[in-house]
């Protein structure tokens, strides 16, 4: 029930690599042992700890562990204001929080089916009932697996030794009586003739309801979109104040000081309605009245709106997986083997508001709409130019929400022959194939053309649709309009993998401490992907060559079709030296050696290696330790990916990010240390922002659009990696303790030439001198250039290009006790803690940058792409009684504390952090007879809430539970 060390591994629970009596393969070699040690730190996960996360995905359970941090997940990820989801519902595995993409997961020691174009493996595809258990090992195993190794190895070990028939049931549902999950699975197992034939079957089913936003008092506070679903932004072009006839703009300031009663709006050229028409200027909530019927309130001085509907804070999810394994001995020395594993299912997105209009290729409204209303005509008017279109920014809620269905099929073939070739030497060859189609289809997107014809129509567009559509108002457009305005849009995803291997193993010769090991073996995969873009959502080829619209989608920034292809060949070698044994103070010795050359079609050749060694000085006590060169070579979207949108969070100004143009910001108010105020003006007007509102220009927003594309010309990553430590299982404890045992780790990673894309504050930072690049505050500055203004000068969007540009470096400590008393007449009373402390997160966005420590902040997103969370301290404890009917555990998963990543790049930031958090679990067990137990349990028992970040009601929903307590039933009949 709870996770155990390499070194704990017993013989009954042995995976199927096992090649004599009691010899394993323990994950990180090739090499077949039977003394159930690693010169690598490895953790070993039972079936029993994934379940007593209830019915869920694994990544749920794995998140768990301290030396998993959670990514964009498949539970909780809500879809976009772009009309794309986060992770489209797949779900992976991260460790040490150096992505998805740099964490191998194995099933059996084998590659799956990549479900992206990053190559990393959707943990949707592996049904919890085909595992025996789960290893993981920290570091780099490049050497012994290939590419993308570098954080380490999530190695899931199939049952194979399971026979007879098993059900299982299992259902969860809320507190408060939502996010109802259902899950069942039936497995059967057999040998036939004399079991020299090994059939092994199983399927499964998952069910994943929604989970209401507005039912949770966490987001009783939400702080809303920046554009409003209901009524407008107008972006009037330049301050009214004293452009415009003397007569209009004398109007102007009469409806405010007069009419209106307030102060004039400041030079902000941004303005809302209420709902009764009148107007409000959006910087200062200035007139803001009617916030029941209209959603909007303040948060940074800045009007905003929450959403009037509901939202779903748990995606829903169908899932179907089949599995078959069968093994015929041909001969004594030889065993033909086959196995196919398929996955089905359907993750849905559902917003609470439609797709949002940002400042990219905007809407331009005629200043003649019929549905102007008098006040708005009065603003309009003031202008310098009244008859100028007018800019507009909107969400579509009021037409349709937004909704996202993805669909996945994965499936993967193998096949091989493995056998003895007489006295140790043994093989395995094999061949796999998988494919997975993945399509993404978006509900209630708008036409952009259709909505300009609307808006620009002389009627308002009533001709076109009935009533036509009013941009002004707060009410559901009619049936007719959304009928007309809305469409459908699919993109299809097509991934390929064909992988073929040959191992070969075996002694070689004898030493003091046994017979050493080799494995040798040599390998060939390839993958490919296609991406077809549906049409209307890609931008269209104008006349002009070079030169592109922007997608018929509106709100998308569109991508076009795109595909590729990146293939290895690799050999490889290892090496196990059993030097000492059961000498003094050698109680054992052994030496591990490991190396591979991998030659890629589009990067070269690359070499990868390690070594390490464990020492057991006496017995009782293990020392261990290694070096390790890992790669991962560029994914197929890294080289391939097709320019399209994506969000730059950039802070706000006001916390020390934001735009530096921003008056409000520390750039303009000369707080930045090397960075000169004035210049960083004259460089803002340099780009567009207006000399007449610069000293008034202000940026209310934390995000901006930004562009991504791959780069054909990347190079691979390289990591070094080291690990030390040790395992304490003395003897004298155990006439106390049926089981007594500590272990220590340090680890370090450090990862050179990491790919990653120049983010939005990076540009912005280099371009505006942050770092001392663009020291003559030059706008035809490299960083410069990345940065688009919009004819008002506002921040419009950012190119984020893709290099190899960045070094990480990870290290910290891992901690395991485990212990175990017999208390008579209750049964074992057992406590096993997991922690881990980081005491490095580093991480150098480009050459000229500094270096930044990020361990023990929250917020960062360089690495991931979204707000990451790096606590310094983590972990995972369980205290346990168990006896022959049954048990009963308390589990206490542990955040702590962090600081905003912000204030890293400024020690004098003043942005806020999170607190730490615990949840408890409480998890119960009932075994009815030998072929029958039922479970149960409490998540999140204290129905603990989130803490806030990144503003109201906000938080990283896949580090912080914003589901709240869960309850869960389950049962497994065998026969």
């Amino acid at each position: 029930m709870h996770p155990a060390w390499a070194q704990e591994i017993v013989p009954e629970v042995q995976g199927t690599e096992a090649v004599s009596d009691e010899a394993i393969v323990v994950t990180g070699s090739r090499i077949a042992r039977r003394d159930f040690t690693a010169e690598s730190p490895i953790t070993t996960i039972s079936e029993e700890f994934i379940e007593d996360s209830g019915p869920a995905t694994i990544e749920q359970s794995l998140n768990a562990l301290p030396q998993f941090q959670a990514t964009q997940n498949g539970q909780t990820s809500a879809v976009g204001g772009s009309g794309a989801g986060s992770s489209g519902g797949r779900a992976n595995a991260n460790l040490r929080g150096l992505g998805a993409a740099r964490t191998l997961v194995l099933f059996d020691g084998r590659r799956l089916q990549p479900s992206d174009t990053s190559g990393a493996i959707d943990l949707n595809t592996i049904a919890p009932a085909l595992i025996s258990r789960v290893e993981v090992i920290t570091g780099g195993a490049s050497a012994v697996y290939g590419s993308d190794a570098i954080a380490g190895v999530v190695n899931f070990k199939f049952n194979d030794r399971f026979r007879g028939l098993e059900l299982q049931a299992d259902a969860g549902i809320s507190d408060l009586g939502d996010a109802a999950t259902y899950g069942g699975s039936v497995t059967w197992g057999g040998g036939f003739a004399d079991d020299r034939a090994r059939l092994f079957l199983s399927a499964s089913y998952l069910q994943r309801d929604t989970a209401s936003q507005n039912a949770r008092r966490f987001f009783d506070n939400e702080n809303g979109t920046s554009t409003p679903t209901s009524g407008l932004i107008i972006q009037v072009g330049a301050n009214p104040f004293g452009f415009g006839s003397p007569a209009n703009v004398a109007a102007y300031r009469s409806l405010f000081r007069d009419s209106y009663g307030t102060a004039l709006p400041p030079t902000s050229s941004s303005f809302l309605l209420n709902s009764d028409r009148t107007l409000i200027g959006r910087t200062g909530a200035i007139n803001l009245r009617d916030r029941a019927s209209t959603g909007y309130l303040v948060s940074d001085n800045v009007v905003r709106q929450r959403s009037l509907l509901d939202s779903t804070v748990q995606l829903p999810l169908k899932r179907y997986t089949g599995f078959a394994r069968g093994e015929f001995d041909i001969s004594d020395g030889v065993t033909a083997y086959a196995q196919v594993n398929y996955a089905t299912y359907k993750a849905e997105q559902q917003a609470s508001v439609g797709v949002t209009q940002s400042v990219v290729q905007p809407i331009m409204i005629r200043a003649d709409n019929p549905f102007i209303t008098g006040d708005l005509r009065t603003l309009v008017n003031a202008r310098p130019n009244p008859n100028a279109p007018i800019t507009y920014y909107f969400n579509g809620g009021r037409i349709g929400r937004l909704r996202v269905e993805e669909d996945y099929d994965v499936y993967q073939l193998l096949g091989g022959f493995k056998g003895s070739l007489g006295g140790s030497l043994r093989y395995d060859i094999y061949a796999s194939y998988g494919e997975t189609d993945q399509g993404s289809t978006s509900h209630n997107q708008v036409s952009r053309s259709r909505f300009n014809a609307v808006v620009n129509a002389a009627d308002g567009g009533a001709s076109l649709c009935a009533g036509g559509y009013d941009p002004f108002g707060f009410s559901d457009t009619s049936k007719s309009c959304q009928d007309y305005l809305t469409f459908s849009t699919t993109n299809r995803y097509h991934y390929s993998q064909t992988v073929l291997q040959g191992n070969l193993t075996g002694e070689l010769f004898d030493l003091p401490g046994g017979a050493a090991g080799f494995a040798v073996g040599a390998e060939y995969r390839k993958n490919s992907y296609t991406a077809d873009i549906d049409p209307r959502n890609s931008p269209t080829p104008t006349a002009t060559p070079g030169v592109t619209t922007a997608p018929e989608a509106l709100g998308t920034a569109g991508a076009l079709s795109s595909g590729g292809s990146i293939s290895v060949k690799e050999i490889y070698g290892e090496l196990l030296f059993p030097i000492l044994s059961d000498r003094p103070f050698f109680e054992q010795l052994d030496v591990n050696l490991a190396y591979r050359y991998s030659d890629y079609d589009r990067i070269g050749g690359v070499h990868t290696y390690k070594a390490s060694a464990n020492w057991s000085p006496v017995r009782g006590l293990s020392i261990r330790g290694g070096y390790s060169r890992a790669i991962r070579a560029p994914s197929l979207g890294d080289l391939f990916s097709p320019k399209s949108g994506a969000t730059g969070v950039i802070g706000l100004a006001s916390a020390g990010g934001g735009d530096p143009c921003d008056v409000n910001g520390r750039a303009r108010k000369g707080e930045i240390e090397g960075v000169d105020p004035a210049q960083v003006r004259a460089l803002c007007i340099a780009q567009g922002v207006p000399a007449n509102l610069v000293d008034g220009y202000s940026y209310s927003g934390s995000a901006n659009a930004a562009f991504r594309v791959g780069n054909p010309d990347l190079k691979e990553e390289t990591a070094d990696s080291y690990t030390i430590g040790a395992v304490f299982q003395p003897d004298f404890m155990r006439p106390a303790f049926r089981n007594f045992s500590v272990s220590v780790d340090y680890y370090t990673i450090s990862v050179d030439d990491a790919i990653g894309y120049v983010t939005s504050p990076i540009a912005l930072q280099q371009c505006f001198n942050f770092t001392g690049e663009n020291a003559g505050y030059d706008a035809n500055n490299f960083y410069c250039g990345l940065v688009q203004r919009d004819a008002s000068g506002i921040l419009a969007s950012i190119d984020e290009p893709l290099f190899n540009l960045a070094k990480y470096k990870v290290s910290g400590l891992d901690f395991q006790l485990d212990a175990a008393i017999d208390v008579r007449g209750f049964g074992t009373l057992s406590f096993n803690s997991a922690v881990t402390y980081v005491l490095d997160y580093k991480i150098q966005s480009v050459a000229t940058e500094p270096t930044y420590d990020y361990a023990g902040t929250i917020g960062n997103a360089q690495i991931d792409g979204f707000s990451s969370t790096h606590p310094a301290w983590k972990h995972v404890t369980t205290l346990g009684l168990s006896g022959d009917t049954g048990s009963l555990s308390l589990r206490w998963r542990y955040l702590g504390k962090m600081s905003n990543s912000s204030n890293v790049a400024t020690p004098d930031g003043t942005a806020s952090g999170v607190p730490a958090v615990s949840y408890f679990d409480l998890i119960g067990r009932l075994k009815v007879n030998e072929g029958f137990e039922l479970r149960g349990g409490v998540t999140n028992l204290t129905d603990k809430q989130p803490p806030e970040f990144g503003g109201p009601s906000v938080t990283p929903t896949s580090t912080y539970d914003v589901i709240g307590r869960r309850y869960f039933i389950g049962a497994t009949a065998r026969f």
